[in-house]
C-alpha cells in the first residue's frame, strides 16, 4: 500500500509594498494529492526589534503581534484550487516599516502563506517580507489617484495599543460620579488610503 503526501503550493504576491487601507493582493494555486483535508492560512505580523545601548553590547527585546490572518476553506483530498485574495486582505492601519533609520527601534512585517493540515496542524509556510509604505502605489501616466488621509493605528499592533500618561489629560476622580474617559492630547497618525 502506497501512502499519498504530495502537497503543493504555488503563491504570487502581486508587490511588496503597500500602504494602510490597501488590498494586499495574492494568488495561489494549491494542489492537495495527500490523504488528509487542507486550509490555506495567511498570517501578516508585525516585529518590533528595540536596542539599548548599555555598556559594549547592549540589550534587544523583540516582539512581535498579529495583524491580520485570514483561513481559507477545507481543500479535500485528491483536489486543487486556485484562490485570489480580492478585496478581502485588508492593511490595517499600522505604523510604516522602519528598518535601519534609527538605532533604538525596528518595525518590520512579515507575510506568512502555508496550508494547515487536518491532522498534523500548520505545515509548508512560505514567508515574504512586506513593507507598509508612506506613499500609495501609482502606476505611471495614470489619472487614477488614491485618497489619501491619516488615521491611529490599529489597538492591536504597537504604535495603537498604548498611550503614554504624559499623553493623556489628567482628570481628578472624585469618587461620587462615574469615572471619566480620559482626554487624549496626543497620538500618532498614520498614512492611510481610501479603497475605490
Amino acid at each position: 500500500m502506497t501512502l499519498r503526501t504530495f502537497k503543493n503550493i504555488l503563491t504570487e504576491l502581486e508587490r511588496s509594498a503597500y500602504v494602510s487601507g490597501e488590498a494586499i493582493r495574492l494568488r495561489t494555486n494549491i494542489d492537495n494529492q495527500g490523504e488528509e483535508e487542507v486550509r490555506l492560512f495567511i498570517k501578516l505580523v508585525q516585529y518590533v526589534e528595540y536596542f539599548i545601548e548599555r555598556g559594549v553590547s547592549g540589550v534587544t527585546k523583540e516582539i512581535d503581534h498579529l495583524v491580520l490572518e485570514y483561513k481559507g476553506e477545507a481543500i479535500p483530498p485528491c483536489s486543487s484550487t486556485k484562490w485570489d485574495s480580492g478585496q478581502e486582505l485588508i492593511l490595517p492601519v499600522v505604523p510604516p516599516s522602519l528598518v535601519g533609520l534609527c538605532r533604538l527601534l525596528q518595525i518590520y512585517y512579515v507575510l506568512k502563506v502555508g496550508l494547515d493540515f487536518e491532522k498534523s496542524g500548520e505545515g509548508l509556510q512560505m514567508h515574504f517580507p512586506l513593507t507598509v509604505a508612506t506613499v500609495p502605489f501609482r502606476i505611471p501616466n495614470s489619472k487614477q489617484e488614491s485618497a489619501i488621509h491619516y488615521s491611529v493605528a490599529s489597538s492591536h499592533v504597537e504604535g495603537g495599543m498604548y498611550v503614554g500618561p504624559e499623553f493623556l489629560l489628567g482628570q481628578v476622580y472624585d469618587g461620587t460620579s462615574v469615572r471619566p474617559e480620559p482626554v487624549i492630547l496626543y497620538r500618532p497618525l498614520y498614512v492611510c488610503v481610501n479603497q475605490h
